[in-house]
């Protein structure tokens, strides 16, 4: 992956390291290794047929399982690229939020304690990044966004997301963050359009009222090998029982909360290869 290997500060905690790590230095954290007994969901819209995806559709392809709740809005069509099918998602001149750029879907995988997401996005050159955006990710409890925070430790939400000048960013919902409106951690490079990335994230639920919840998080370019982006080991994904991952997010809009963040032109993003495993990807250093 062509990222440059800068130091990052984050945050101060010296119990994460966020930031690019190099490909010979060794993972420290040891998890089982993905099975295909072990695949919780797969989704790479091989059944699906080209055109119009409508949230009826995304409810009765059955590669998503248990749908929660989809609202795409007609902004969601299957395309052929090069032979392989992909959701495209339309975010319009103008417009922010997901009632009117991209979408929000959420659905239910069960419970774990231990889970990897994986996902392979393109932003389509000319996509108009502004400020910020949300893309896809893990979550359980409500839907913790927009200032609403889960200070009891009902649950958490973990998102990637583009953020400020399109820095590849996780942006957290969890019981302590700092801000009202979520934590952002950078991934250390910034996205480019025309490029497919793939991007995986662990999370490891924390026991009891500890802090000691796992996020770690990789991504790779056009295929590459992928690297290991951040490192935390001190996160409290919930309280009691209630830190478990239960839904996954696909929900990539501008936003934000105003007009300052919507596109400046109608520009267009693709994602495929959606993954879900209760184990480690083989891939993974």
């Amino acid at each position: 992956m062509k990222i440059a290997a800068v130091a990052l500060i984050c945050m101060t905690a010296p119990a994460y390291r966020c930031g690019v790590l190099r490909a010979d230095q060794p993972q420290t954290r040891e998890s089982k290794t993905e099975t295909d007994g072990a695949i919780i969901l797969r989704n790479d819209f091989s059944d699906e047929s080209i055109g119009a995806y409508t949230d009826d559709a995304f409810k009765s392809d059955r590669d998503w399982g248990k749908v929660r709740w989809v609202h795409f809005h007609g902004r969601a069509n299957i395309v052929d690229d090069h032979g392989d099918k992909k959701l495209r998602l339309t975010f319009p001149k103008g417009k922010f939020g997901h009632q009117e750029t991209g979408g929000n879907a959420a659905v239910s995988i069960g419970k774990h304690d231990e889970i990897y997401q994986r996902v392979t996005i393109r932003f389509e050159p000319g996509f108009s990044f502004v400020k910020t955006g949300k893309i896809v990710g893990l979550g359980s409890g409500a839907h913790w966004s927009g200032g609403n925070v889960p200070r009891e430790g009902q649950g958490y939400t973990s998102r990637f997301i583009w953020d400020r000048q399109h820095e590849a960013a996780m942006y957290l919902y969890h019981m302590d963050q700092r801000s009202k409106y979520g934590d952002v951690l950078n991934l250390g490079f910034k996205f480019q359009t025309g490029v497919d990335y793939t991007l995986t994230q662990r999370i490891k639920a924390n026991t009891g009222s500890q802090k000691n919840g796992i996020l770690q998080v990789w991504a790779s370019q056009d295929g590459g090998q992928p690297k290991l982006v951040v490192d935390r080991n001190d996160l409290r994904f919930g309280t009691e029982g209630r830190s478990a991952t239960e839904l996954m997010f696909v929900a990539p809009f501008h936003g934000g909360g105003d007009a300052s963040f919507a596109a400046g032109q109608t520009s267009y993003m693709t994602l495929d290869d959606f993954v879900v495993s209760s184990a480690k990807f083989s891939d993974l250093p």
